[in-house]
């Protein structure tokens, strides 16, 4: 039964809620770990691991979010997932400490962990082809302001108190209450766990797919290393930078991948899903080149604002793919796989890209993120054929 114009606005707040959710976790708290530092007495690295506790959850448990959405269905998953991420999250502004901190921290990643998957499969559920790739397109946007705007939001919230930054969550409430009232499509169908275990064993098997995936977990270890990791470090150490101008800056990125995502339906109807992510590429590597050659922190803006235009061009692009690759029954499981490599690059960039500067100094991160954008060219070159549209 076809789904009414109401209902489909409101399976768009949802994936637009649940997207604007998964970011929150991670954006509004990088401002505060040093005054999370300073107020439980550890160290700035300890302090850091509330970001890993956050994240670790997804790298493990979004594997699995494909068979619990397609055996309890869509709309039990995402609206339990929703419940734990608010009552979790704000649990966190009322510990004393630390230790618990972590813990319900690692229990809001566990509530997010879904919804980094389910937001953009109840779009591909609801749409396809060109409608379904422009909707992708308008979610990244949603990503990328709210990578934007979420920094300085939590920042804002510390200068009066910490504990503030931890009520964020609090604004997911009314997407949860929307979720209750919600129809979602179910198109899977409910397989026993080994089952489930072969089946995602046959999607990394799929040629397209896995190449897919892989260029999915690379597109992450760049975003957060390039440009969250090693991009402060180099305001800082050659610049002199403060925090404002580092946070005003990066703000450039998020806001070109936006404008840029939300034309993907338009860049579909003239280019090929391989040309658009090959162009991507030239962007970042042309951006990444530019930073560490540019000696006037002035003119920094134009590198930061290639690096978003090709975030905007990548992102959703190897996504709405992914959904047009997979099938209705296998929808889920794909997402999942998407989602658990998102987390383990969103994880294990920060670290690598870190050791890296730390042993070779600070352009060797920049270096790093080319070879990575190489080697996504590569596999791009070789696994997205150039007569791919989304039509």
């Amino acid at each position: 039964m076809p789904l009414t114009a109401a209902e489909e606005r409101r399976i768009l707040i949802l994936a637009f809620g649940s997207t604007a959710c998964m970011v929150m976790g991670v954006n509004s708290v990088m401002p505060i770990i040093p005054a999370l530092a300073r107020e439980f007495s550890v160290s700035q690295p300890t302090a850091s691991l509330i970001i890993t506790a956050f994240t670790l959850p997804g790298i493990a448990f979004t594997l699995f979010v494909g068979m619990l959405a397609d055996r309890f269905g869509r709309k039990i998953i995402f609206t339990l997932s929703l419940l734990i991420f608010c009552l979790a999250g704000t649990a966190c502004a009322f510990t004393d400490s630390f230790e618990t901190l972590l813990l319900f921290r690692f229990l809001q990643g566990v509530g997010a962990a879904p919804l980094g998957v389910l937001n953009v499969t109840i779009i591909a559920d609801t749409w396809s082809g060109a409608r379904m790739a422009g909707v992708v397109g308008y979610n990244a946007t949603v990503l990328s302001i709210c990578t934007a705007v979420y920094p300085s939001l939590g920042g804002l919230l510390a200068h009066f108190n910490w504990r503030c930054t931890f009520l964020l969550p609090l604004l997911a409430v009314p997407v949860l209450l929307i979720s209750l009232r919600t129809p979602l499509s179910n198109p899977g169908k409910a397989e026993s766990f080994g089952r489930y275990l072969l089946g995602l064993a046959r999607i990394f098997h799929t040629r397209r797919i896995a190449g897919l995936l892989a260029i999915t977990g690379l597109t992450f270890l760049l975003l957060y290393g390039p440009i969250i990791t090693c991009f402060p470090v180099l305001a800082d150490a050659r610049f002199n930078a403060g925090p404002a101008a580092i946070g005003g800056t990066m703000v450039i990125s998020s806001l070109g991948a936006a404008l840029t995502a939300s034309q993907l339906g338009r860049l579909y109807a003239r280019f090929s899903a391989r040309a658009l992510l090959l162009c991507s590429q030239i962007f970042y590597c042309l951006s990444m080149l530019l930073m560490v050659t540019f000696n006037d922190f002035s003119w920094i803006f134009l590198p930061i604002l290639l690096f978003g235009i090709g975030q905007g061009m990548n992102t959703p692009n190897v996504q709405a793919q992914l959904m047009n690759a997979a099938g209705a029954e296998e929808r889920a499981a794909v997402m999942s796989a998407n989602g658990m490599l998102l987390r383990l690059g969103q994880t294990l960039a920060p670290v690598s890209f870190s050791f890296v500067m730390g042993g070779l100094g600070i352009n060797s991160g920049f270096y790093l993120g080319i070879a990575f954008s190489v080697l996504l060219s590569a596999l791009a070159i070789v696994y997205v054929s150039e007569k791919v549209r989304i039509t």
